[in-house]
């Protein structure tokens, strides 16, 4: 009798965990879609202006992604990277301003690494295409720069994925995004962002 009960339950369990080992495989593959949001901040754009500067702003980022096994995916982002601008008198000169804007893609390779139950974290490495745009203004002048440009992007982050959904945080950086009139800068977004997958 003890050994039909056991036996029974035996049955039970499997039957229950397969659905549910069925559903956790087929979330670790396939496509996904997502949105993140946060702010950014350029490294040195603001350092060599005479006027007051911010160099952090809000980051919006849309992305699709292919994940090929609970280790691996590939990624292609993009949306409003960042801005940096300021405003106030220029001694001897009279007011002026100055804004830079950066806005573009990435193809990246995200590694994870599962920590506990639907958590894991990842890391991303790739490259990306980037336009950026540099209006400065002083009294009487006007200068208008422009560049588009490809480097390295990488970066790390946390997930948590409950079913089809995950969340995730992360930091990505940008290095050397600029104009040849401004300069090189590297550009860190820090995010917070939602996914599906298919």
């Amino acid at each position: 009798m003890k050994k039909g009960v056991v036996a029974a339950l035996a049955i039970a369990a499997a039957a229950t965990a397969a659905p549910a080992a069925a559903q956790q495989a087929a979330n670790e593959k396939g496509i996904y879609l997502g949105a993140s949001g946060g702010y950014s901040v350029y490294q040195s754009s603001c350092e060599n202006l005479v006027v007051s500067c911010d160099d952090d702003s809000t980051a919006v980022k849309g992305f699709v992604g292919y994940r090929f096994n609970r280790y691996w995916a590939a990624e292609l982002g993009g949306g409003k990277l960042g801005r940096a601008q300021g405003a106030g008198d220029i001694p001897g000169t009279g007011p002026g301003s100055f804004e830079q804007k950066s806005y573009g893609g990435d193809l990246s390779a995200l590694g994870s690494i599962p920590i506990v139950g639907g958590l894991s974290v990842f890391g991303r490495l790739g490259a990306y295409m980037t336009r950026t745009t540099v209006d400065q203004e002083i009294p009487g002048v006007q200068i208008h720069d422009a560049k588009t440009q490809s480097g390295f992007t990488y970066g790390a982050g946390v997930v948590y994925q409950l079913g089809f959904v995950g969340l995730r945080a992360e930091w990505q950086r940008y290095d050397n995004i600029g104009t040849p009139g401004i300069g090189k800068d590297d550009l860190d977004l820090f995010m917070i962002g939602a996914l599906i997958q298919f």
